[in-house]
């Protein structure tokens, strides 16, 4: 936008140089890109920033150099023309596009050359002096920031207004001469027969102020920045008006614009106000905004001393109403400034008025404080600590997935959270699991030729609850990454127990127990629940085939685990109690058993804890078999039982006995044979 600096000073008296006040100007926030000398002027060329539309207009300006400098404004004298009784036909179709709409008929006025004052004043912005109505229609727009327009009253059809949107095949030729085609998505001002102007961007070519026009409808209103916006990026088109509406005009500069304009016109091109009309048709509720602030909370944030008169002072030249209570500021910004709402705006118009550059350094006074870091953050670095020496990588995915790899991972079941508005199909939903994003990531590695992945993550996933903190595993490929072996061993379902296990052995939780489940995703016959407690707080097991298949992995071990973690935030803080190495030597027995298959470890296990024997230290199982010599039906297994005493050495006999009524309790209970 460009301002002269002549025309500044019709409304506020500064003798500062050019530069400074452009210097000034710019540290407001206000930034002064360009000064030009035209005719003995100086003219300033600023940027301003799309949240100040109020400062698209000379006025605007000159109400911030007055709270700069701390000089008095000198607002323009608005002579409200007495209203005739006939009112303008005016009929506004779309309440919610147009709020506001002033028209004034304007009879016997005389269409010639601007007087010099006003050419001068046109020509020094950059604009090309027309007639003088259109130019007054310009200075107005420049000078309070309101957009008006001037139609041939003698061209409109049925002398009426309507304000309504463009109907499909409609089209209309501006004033610059181009056929704009038009549709519903347009409003338009429009006379009985056909649209006579682009509401808000440009007028049409059929009811253009000439040098024959005798009468005139003023338009002044306020129209939807959004529809303004979007009607100008579809016909490619943008004005001096549109500009402004699409950042929003202030709603009681309407009627301020109109006053102006007529009075300027009966001045300059003669001609009587004969109808007069304000329709207000879809005025909002406004409510004022009060900010209470104290001096304190503004001197803290800026670090500086500032005087509550001189707080007071800046915020009135800004046409705040301010009063002062016990050091309390009470702010009640003015209509035309919505960028305003909280207490850090107040502070930010007191420090950008000074000048940021004038505010004085000084050491911030911080006081220390020990912060505890979050349970939840230290138990995640703690996990992270345990998997990276355990040689797992971790990995970092997006919340965001689409249901169709949902769907490839047969968990299309699982309701997740939609997101309204993507970005892509890719990113439609919020993943209720984990294993869709470490099956892309496995999937994408073994493309570019890595087959043995160890991964883990610790993120989240959504769902009808709350969302989770949880803890995604996944193994896949040899076991080890060992050069000096031929053949690698490949992981299996125990390594991931052993993982989990470790990392639940961590914290002092209850019993750990592992339960089969039917899984979606997962293998029958290898996939458990895990149990804390007796509480389920996650799952683990192998990935099905054909959800492999799905995702196009060629590989037959997959292993995946998936853990709630955030019950284990409790116990971050808990007290670890170390066993003493023991004094006394262990003896170490095995048990082969021939079991039903349908009978799981963890209930072969859970038989022998029951016993509750209290010399049996530890069970370990060592192996499976399955073979001719095992019934049908049935598998072997080996568990080894470790058998100590922290106060003496075991007798073999005490021993025996104790092992033998666990064999004849797995024979009674279950059903096992001894082998």
């Amino acid at each position: 936008m460009k301002i002269s600096l002549k025309w500044l000073k019709d409304y506020i008296a500064l003798s500062v140089p050019a530069e400074q006040l452009a210097h000034r100007l710019t540290m407001a926030g206000l930034e002064v890109e360009k000064i030009t000398d035209v005719n003995g002027d100086k003219v300033f060329e600023l940027e301003i920033t799309p949240n100040r539309p109020d400062c698209l207009n000379i006025v605007g300006i000159a109400r911030e150099a007055s709270a700069i400098f701390g000089k008095s404004l000198k607002l323009p004298v608005i002579k409200k023309s007495s209203s005739p009784k006939n009112k303008t036909p005016i009929s506004i179709d779309d309440k919610q596009a147009c709020s506001r709409y002033i028209g004034a008929v304007i009879r016997n006025v005389k269409i010639g050359p601007s007087p010099k004052w006003l050419k001068e004043r046109i020509e020094s912005i950059g604009l090309r002096p027309i007639n003088n109505v259109v130019d007054i229609t310009n200075f107005c727009l420049m000078e309070l920031g309101q957009p008006l327009h001037a139609f041939d009253y003698d061209k409109l059809s049925g002398g009426k207004i309507i304000v309504r949107r463009a109907r499909s095949g409609e089209s209309l030729v501006t004033i610059d001469g181009v056929e704009r085609k038009l549709d519903p998505s347009i409003l338009v001002i429009a006379d009985e027969r056909r649209p006579v102007a682009i509401a808000g961007i440009m007028g049409g070519k059929n009811t253009e102020v000439t040098a024959v026009t005798k009468n005139i409808l003023l338009e002044s209103a306020c129209f939807d920045p959004v529809l303004i916006r979007r009607a100008g990026r579809k016909l490619g088109l943008s004005s001096d008006s549109s500009y402004r509406f699409e950042r929003g005009v202030d709603a009681d500069m309407v009627a301020s614009g109109a006053q102006r304009a007529i009075a300027f016109i009966q001045q300059i091109a003669g001609g009587t106000v004969t109808e007069f009309a304000d329709i207000v048709a879809g005025k909002k509720n406004i409510v004022k905004r009060e900010i209470k602030i104290s001096v304190d909370e503004i001197n803290a944030r800026l670090g500086a001393a500032i005087a509550v008169g001189r707080a007071q002072g800046i915020l009135k030249k800004l046409a705040f109403k301010t009063t002062v209570s016990k050091n309390i500021l009470k702010v009640t910004p003015p209509l035309f400034r919505g960028d305003i709402h909280t207490n850090v705006d107040i502070v930010e118009e007191v420090a950008r008025v000074i000048g940021y550059d004038a505010l004085p350094s000084s050491t911030p006074h911080i006081k220390m404080s020990f912060i505890k870091p979050h349970p939840g953050w230290r138990c995640k670095n703690h996990l992270r600590t345990i998997l990276t020496a355990q040689g797992l990588d971790e990995i970092i995915t997006y919340t965001m997935l689409n249901r169709r790899n949902l769907a490839k991972t047969s968990l299309g079941h699982l309701k997740g959270i939609a997101i309204q508005n993507p970005l892509s199909q890719d990113q439609e939903m919020l993943r209720p699991s984990l294993l869709p994003s470490f099956l892309s990531v496995l999937s994408s590695n073994i493309s570019r030729g890595q087959k043995d992945i160890r991964a883990f993550e610790l993120g989240k996933i959504y769902s009808a609850v709350p969302e989770k903190d949880v803890l995604g595993i996944l193994l896949a490929g040899s076991r080890q990454d060992d050069w000096r072996q031929i053949t690698k061993e490949a992981v299996n379902i125990y390594d991931l127990k052993g993982r989990v296990e470790s990392i639940l052995k961590e914290y002092p939780v209850g019993p750990i127990s592992f339960v089969n489940v039917q899984q979606a995703a997962l293998e029958n016959q290898q996939a458990v629940a895990i149990k804390v407690d007796g509480r389920d707080v996650g799952v683990l097991g192998k990935v099905a085939p054909a959800v492999l298949e799905q995702w196009e992995v060629k590989r037959a071990q997959v292993f995946f685990a998936q853990m709630d973690i955030a019950w284990l935030y409790q116990y971050v803080d808990g007290e670890k109690r170390y066993q003493p190495v023991p004094e006394f030597p262990a003896v170490v027995r095995d048990i082969s058993l021939a079991v039903k298959k349908d009978i799981s470890f963890a209930k072969i296990q859970d038989s022998i804890l029951s016993l509750q024997k209290e010399h049996l230290h530890a069970i370990k199982f060592i192996e499976e078999y399955l073979g001719d010599k095992i019934p049908a039906g049935h598998r072997g297994v080996i568990f080894s039982l470790t058998y100590q005493s922290p106060s003496r050495t075991l007798k073999e006999e005490e021993v025996s006995a104790i092992h033998e009524h666990i064999c004849q309790t797995l024979v009674g209970q279950l059903g096992a044979v001894i082998r």
